[in-house]
């Protein structure tokens, strides 16, 4: 008799859930998600997944302003490091070799000195180490620090075509992981 009255109970749960699930299946959304058109225009902008990136404008090495607005529509990834951080150096063959790996297929990358290193120090470990992608200084350490809530260098956010956060990953990364992390913003 228990038997029977457990598996009666079986059923009716699974029935519920059943029928819970058809609901949220077939209802109109509340909020169309990351993935819809009009959500990427009513998503917050900040610094954690989902968001739309904050916007910046950085001088690269050459003196020239970047905005990060101006690559909408390419996947950008952001990767705040500095000349004189330890972990920095030893992703670098790994963030390289990946870039190299992607190649065509590589996002744009916007490589931050998170630490507002200046452009005389930063220029020469960067035509050393080949470093790719457009090299931004941040001198008032505004970005990292107060639009990306900087926790540790290196940090790369991953941001797809539509200027969406889809990935962060504070620390070091393996060539594996950048890969990985750079196709799923379709790169």
């Amino acid at each position: 008799m228990i038997w029977a009255a457990t598996g009666i109970a079986l059923v009716a749960l699974l029935a519920v859930l059943l029928v819970d699930s058809r609901k949220t299946a077939t209802a109109p959304a509340a909020t169309a998600g990351l993935h819809g058109s009009s959500s990427v225009a009513n998503a917050p902008v900040g610094a954690a997944i989902g968001d739309r990136a904050p916007d910046f404008t950085l001088r690269d090495l050459h003196g020239k302003q970047v905005r990060l607005q101006g690559f909408l529509g390419k996947p950008v990834m952001l990767h705040f490091w500095a000349v004189d951080c330890t972990y920095c150096r030893a992703e670098q063959p790994d963030y390289i070799q990946a870039i190299k790996d992607l190649g065509a297929h590589a996002p744009t990358i916007l490589a931050v000195d998170a630490w507002g290193e200046s452009t005389g120090y930063v220029a020469p470990y960067v035509t050393h180490t080949h470093l790719p992608g457009i090299v931004l200084i941040d001198p008032p350490h505004t970005v990292f620090d107060s639009l990306y809530k900087g926790q540790g260098t290196p940090t790369t956010v991953y941001i797809d075509k539509q200027g969406v956060i889809r990935q962060t990953v504070i620390g070091p990364e393996t060539h594996d992981q950048i890969m990985a992390n750079a196709r799923s913003i379709g790169a």
